[in-house]
């Protein structure tokens, strides 16, 4: 069995600031397509997609997958981890990670759900994958929300921050 402590605590490491300012940004409260968009351009303005920062988390992404100790969960077409709980050291915010191509399971985000997605390992054009019809960047869904989450063109990594861990699973 591999050991995840240190890859998954780096990973946390990284994802810290995020996690503070996401939570900081009371995603539970934002209901509007006004307030929808302004929480994503805080985060793309505040965490640019592009940028080393958000990068450097996609390649730990990447890295995780292939080692097996992230998105080690599920079916080929839909692989899932979670990462963290939702507590203190997470600023309230539980932390998944799934690889996916296509569609997954039907959920509702009675809070909310902050997603960052990046194209999976070997994706050549980051253009070709996208996760809710939008290409590799923040995507926030509102609190009581529901769909199915679908990744089309490639294969998508993302990471998703839920307030207090608050999502209804919608299986059959």
């Amino acid at each position: 069995m591999t050991d995840t402590t240190a890859p998954s605590a780096h990973l946390l490491a990284l994802l810290e600031p995020i996690l503070a300012r996401v939570a900081a940004l009371d995603p539970a409260a934002r209901h509007t397509p006004e307030a929808i968009r302004e929480l994503e351009a805080i985060l793309e303005d505040e965490f640019p997609h592009d940028g080393p920062q958000v990068q450097e988390i996609g390649a730990a992404l990447a890295r995780g997958v292939r080692e097996g100790w992230l998105a080690n969960r599920g079916e080929d077409d839909s692989r899932f981890s979670r990462v963290a709980k939702a507590g203190p050291e997470t600023h309230g915010l539980s932390i998944d990670v799934v690889s996916m191509i296509g569609p997954a399971v039907a959920h509702t985000h009675p809070q909310g759900e902050v997603t960052l997605g990046f194209p999976a390992e070997g994706v050549l054009d980051p253009h070709s994958c996208q996760f809710e019809e939008r290409a590799p960047a923040w995507v926030f869904m509102p609190p009581g929300s529901r769909h199915i989450p679908t990744v089309t063109g490639a294969r998508m990594n993302l990471v998703y921050f839920l307030p207090n861990g608050a999502v209804e699973w919608h299986f059959g």
